[in-house]
This record gives C-alpha cells, sequence and structure tokens, in this order.
C-alpha cells in the first residue's frame, strides 16, 4: 500500500515577534504551490499535474477577483510555469503587502481521494480566525468541487507546522485540492471543474470577508447629464418596404453605445421578431411564445406574475435568437412582492437549452433580496458558475434593469434605475443563444416592459419590411425604438418612430406571428374539460391534431385545413370532456411543425 505524503519543505515553524496592526481589509495573496525554477528544474520534485494546476488556479482565481472587486488588491507568489521561489520568500510576499488572506493552493498525492485544508497556530493572525476560514475554504470546495470531505484542521494536530503558514500575518490557509495519483487527476486536469475550484476560493474569501466586494463600477466622474435619441425615416412615415431609419445621438461628452429595436403591431399589442433578435413584451395578455417549465405565472393588471412562493427555480421561457455577434440590451421592470424568504429573482441570457433548469449554457444575471446583491453566474453544460457579485438595494419597489451584453468582447454591464451596480469580463465569451429566461426563488413577482434590442454602430440602420418571416417589420403598423448611453453610464429616454408598411395588411393577434411553433398553446392546463390550441397553420396544408394516453395510444386525430398562413385557434374541448382523469399527450402536426405537449385533465 502506498503510503500517503503530505507535501511540505520546511519542517519547523518559525515564530515572528510582530503583529502588524495595519493590515489592508481587502488585500489578497494566492500562492500557487511549488513550480519550476528557473533553469527548468523541479526543487520540490512535485508532478506537473500539482504545478500546473495550482498555477492555473491561481490565475483564475486572481482574474475573477479583479474582474469583479474592485476595491480588492491581489498578488500571486507565482505567475509562471518556471516560477519556483522558497517559502520564506512567499511567506515574505503576504507579509510584505499587508494581506488580509493568504491562500497556498496544492494538490495531494498518495493514492487517497478528496479535498482537505489546513491552518497553522503559529500563524500571526487569532487561530479561530485561521480555523474558521479554513472550514469556509473547506467546505466550499467541498460543495462546488464536488469532493469528498477529508478534514480542516490544525496542522501541527495531523504532522507539523506548515512553513509558508507559520510566521504569517494573514488569516490564511493551505488547501490540498485533490489527489494526483488517483481518480481525482481528471477533474485536477480539466479546465472546468478549474474554474469550480477558483470559484469556490472566490466564494469562501466573500464569506469571511463579510462580502466586503466593492465591484460597483467607479463613479461617472461628475458627468450625469443623460443623452438623447431621436429617428426619422429616409421618405417619411409610410414605407413600402426595406427603409433607413435615421438615428439624431446627442450628448455632452459622447454616447459609446447605441440599440434599436423593431417592433409590430398585433391586435393591441406590439411584438418583434424574435429570430432576428428583438423582442417585446408589454404584458397585455399572456404571450404564446412562452413556454412554462416551473411556477405560477399569469397576467396581471398588465404585468406578469410569478406567485409560487415554493419552487426554488422558476422558468418562464421564450425563443430568441441571439446570433449577431453584436451587442444585445436586455431590459426591464420589476418588483418584488415578497416581504420574507429568499426575494430573488433574475434573467437568463444566451441560453441555449432551458429545458434543462440551469438552462444549458447561458449567463444568469440574479438579484436578492436578502443580502441586496446582484451576481452574476455562468452556466456551462448546465452547471452554474459565480462569476462576479455587485451591491443593490432592493426595496419593493418598481425598477427598471437594463444588462448589455457583447459576445465578442465578453462585457456583461448590469444597470438598476439606469445607475451602473455590477460589470464583469467573460474572458471566452458565449457566442451564440437561442432563448433568453425568466427566473424566481421562492418569491412572489411582478415584471412588465420585457424588452431585448439589437446593437447599431451609427446614426443610421437599414429595417428590412415585408410579409417574410425574415423581415424586422411584418404588419402594416411598426415601430422603431432607440436607446442610447453615453461613457459614464447615463442612458438616453426612448426614441420612437411610427412606421406604416402600406404593402402589409393588419390583422388580428391570431396571425402567424414568428419561427413555426412560436404561438402554439394549450390552455388551460391541467383542464377540467374545456382546451383550447393555438397553433400555425400552412397555407392549403392540413394539421392533425392527436390526443394520445399515457401508453402511447392515439385516442382521437382532429384534421384542419387552413386556407392561409395564420395561426389558428381551436377549441376541442368537445374530445376532452368525456375523457378521464389523467395525464394525456396532444401532437400537433403538420408540414412546418412537429410539436407534443403534455396535458392533465382533472
Amino acid at each position: 500500500m502506498k503510503k500517503r505524503y503530505l507535501k511540505i519543505t520546511f519542517l519547523l515553524c518559525i515564530s515572528a515577534a510582530f503583529l502588524n496592526a495595519d493590515i489592508l481589509a481587502q488585500t489578497i495573496v494566492i500562492d500557487p504551490g511549488h513550480g519550476y525554477a528557473s533553469n527548468g528544474s523541479n526543487p520540490d520534485g512535485r508532478t506537473d499535474t500539482e504545478h500546473a494546476t495550482a498555477l492555473a488556479v491561481g490565475i483564475k482565481l486572481k482574474n475573477l477577483i479583479e474582474s469583479s472587486c474592485s476595491g480588492w488588491n491581489v498578488r500571486l507568489t507565482r505567475s509562471t510555469r518556471n516560477g519556483w521561489i522558497t517559502l520564506s520568500q512567499r511567506r515574505a510576499i503576504s507579509n510584505n503587502w499587508r494581506a488580509d488572506r493568504f491562500i497556498s493552493i496544492h494538490c495531494n498525492g498518495g493514492g487517497g481521494t478528496g479535498t482537505e485544508t489546513f491552518w497553522c497556530n503559529r500563524s500571526n493572525s487569532p487561530q479561530s480566525a485561521n480555523s474558521r476560514f479554513s472550514r469556509q475554504v473547506q467546505d466550499r470546495m467541498v460543495e462546488k468541487g464536488q469532493w469528498r470531505d477529508r478534514r480542516s484542521v490544525e496542522d501541527a494536530s495531523f504532522i507539523f507546522h506548515l512553513g509558508v503558514l507559520s510566521g504569517n500575518n494573514a488569516v490564511g490557509v493551505l488547501s490540498e485540492i485533490g489527489f494526483v495519483d488517483s481518480s481525482d487527476a481528471s477533474k485536477l486536469l480539466s479546465d472546468s471543474w478549474r474554474n469550480r475550484f477558483a470559484d469556490a476560493y472566490f466564494v469562501a474569501l466573500q464569506n469571511d470577508l463579510g462580502s466586503r466586494c466593492n465591484s460597483n463600477p467607479p463613479p461617472p466622474s461628475g458627468d450625469t447629464q443623460a443623452p438623447t435619441t431621436s429617428i426619422s425615416a429616409s421618405g417619411g412615415n409610410t414605407q413600402s418596404g426595406d427603409f433607413t431609419a435615421n438615428f439624431n445621438d446627442r450628448d455632452n461628452v459622447g454616447v459609446t453605445q447605441r440599440f434599436y429595436q423593431a417592433l409590430e403591431q398585433y391586435g393591441n399589442n406590439w411584438y418583434a421578431n424574435r429570430g432576428n433578435g428583438f423582442f417585446n413584451d408589454n404584458f397585455n395578455e399572456f404571450y404564446g411564445a412562452y413556454t412554462q417549465n416551473a411556477g405560477s405565472w399569469t397576467i396581471s393588471n398588465g404585468r406578469m406574475r410569478q406567485s409560487n412562493t415554493s419552487v426554488d427555480n422558476t422558468r418562464l421561457n421564450s425563443y430568441l435568437s441571439q446570433n449577431s455577434g453584436l451587442p444585445y440590451l436586455y431590459e426591464f421592470a420589476a418588483k418584488v412582492e415578497s416581504t420574507s424568504g429568499p426575494r430573488k429573482f433574475g434573467i437568463h441570457i444566451m441560453a441555449d437549452d432551458v429545458t434543462q433548469d440551469q438552462r444549458g449554457n447561458s449567463y444568469l444575471i440574479w438579484f436578492s433580496g436578502e443580502d441586496n446583491k446582484v451576481r452574476i453566474y455562468e452556466t456551462i453544460n448546465n452547471t452554474l458558475n459565480f462569476r462576479a457579485i455587485g451591491n443593490v438595494n432592493q426595496d419593493n419597489n418598481w425598477a427598471n434593469y437594463k444588462i448589455t451584453y457583447s459576445p465578442t468582447y465578453g462585457v456583461i454591464e448590469v444597470f438598476k434605475n439606469n445607475t451602473p451596480i455590477l460589470k464583469w469580463t467573460d474572458t471566452t465569451p458565449i457566442e451564440r443563444g437561442s432563448s433568453i429566461s425568466l427566473r424566481t426563488n421562492r418569491t412572489n413577482m411582478l415584471f412588465d416592459d420585457l424588452k431585448v434590442y439589437r446593437h447599431r454602430g451609427g446614426a443610421s440602420q437599414v429595417i428590412t419590411a415585408g410579409s417574410s418571416y425574415n423581415k424586422d417589420v411584418r404588419r402594416r403598423n411598426g415601430k422603431i425604438k432607440s436607446l442610447v448611453k453615453d461613457a459614464a453610464g447615463n442612458w438616453s429616454l426612448s426614441g420612437n418612430l411610427d412606421v406604416t408598411i402600406s404593402s402589409l395588411s393588419s390583422r388580428v393577434f391570431e396571425d402567424f406571428i414568428e419561427e413555426p411553433d412560436a404561438i402554439i398553446k394549450v390552455y388551460p392546463n391541467p383542464t377540467h374539460g374545456q382546451l383550447i390550441v393555438n397553433y400555425p397553420g400552412v397555407s392549403k396544408e392540413t394539421t392533425s391534431i392527436s390526443i394520445i394516453d399515457i401508453t402511447g395510444k392515439t385516442l382521437r386525430t382532429i384534421e384542419e385545413f387552413s386556407e392561409e398562413n395564420i395561426v389558428i385557434k381551436r377549441d376541442i374541448s368537445t374530445y376532452i370532456e368525456l375523457l378521464p382523469e389523467g395525464n394525456y399527450l396532444l401532437k400537433i402536426k403538420n408540414k412546418q411543425i412537429s410539436k407534443t405537449i403534455k396535458f392533465i385533465k382533472y
């Protein structure tokens, strides 16, 4: 049996005479253990897995802190492969920088499994503080790294004092992530797992420091004057097809970001072509483009209410193509109605699979009244990864929220009531998305005016208009909107242009709105007998609607012929009333769609 070893080269604990009383409050020293010497030798005899993992995680942690916490100072004891220095030099870096927290990152050996964290009772900081920080690091590593919990322990109680911690003025730990010579190694060598390890350290630091992470962008240097924007159209407000919208943007210093939106009228509602990257819903009625996976989502006095306070991950999803490669602006209004509990809500953007609980791959911008914070998470392969945190007061009042995202540069900026509250840059940004998704956590919420704008580069933009599915405006009555931002983070009021497309007709809401299955809706669900089906009919084609039981047996097929491409509202209550209580499937199929929806008869 291979004997387990703890990799320590400094055998004696050095006592320090002074306690630095002027420790800077938010200074972090990260110590990626070991490393190769400048001549390429391996002084400590460690594996390349440990050298590389410790350095990679240390750099990720440094980048995470610097991109999320403008008020924290952070330093690495080594930043290169051949960056080996002695234990006393590492300790000196920590003391010279007057570190508030010190994390030494290592990997274990000896054929075991799991993670463990050590602290030293001969450091120059209180034992209780070191022990508490050690437990915090250990718990977060177990949670986020999904490791076996080996121990959080004072070093000499297991083997001997650790030289890098002994005499260190900071509250510090030595973390053994996992074992290089067991099945743990596959995680150690994985870049996505290394991201999670960095996340674990970052959250542990925030928790131990009382979330003293000032990630708010700097104040706008005294510039509080908002820019303005207005719109006109070449040729006037009546157009027969594609036209050019001209934007007049003004600011006392200079406009830095420009966004526009093309809308089209359906009855009393203004919607947008989601296939072209636009979205608009004022919640006058329940938009058939949504799918609900969890929660109780209803329209209440022109707002969307989520009233389920037992589900911690509600979902209201909509298809939205986010593939232009240019920045997007996501905007909505929200009000927390719950006065206790988590009071958490947010939106997933750039999502690629809203059928999964974490929406596949996406960014989640997450607001919490529980601790008055806003956080950015990145979901990778349906796993949440914490990325950034900022301060934002949640007071149960209506507020406007804006999020901008650049798929090219990975920059996410978050605003509340037009004030910047958080900024983070993803070095490996998500470039494509197919959905957006509203989300709450055991919170009664109201949402209003959910909008998505696209970036425009200058003072004019071609707006496409016509009956084709890929046009910006596909109905007779259209509207162009504009929003701009200046360098100080000030936002304009919305610019507006109403247009009439003379070559198109005005139809009621039950028109063919966008991509073939966008408008499919089955309601009420669950049902006691009544059932209405909305679906897009295809010109000169038949659509079949099949009722199927849980064994897969088709109980009834209804066929409908359509004269044109319109959305059909079909009452099939006659076929539902006589069904026994239970779970059923409704399959809707024609040349353009094949959709199966579960419904419940009670």
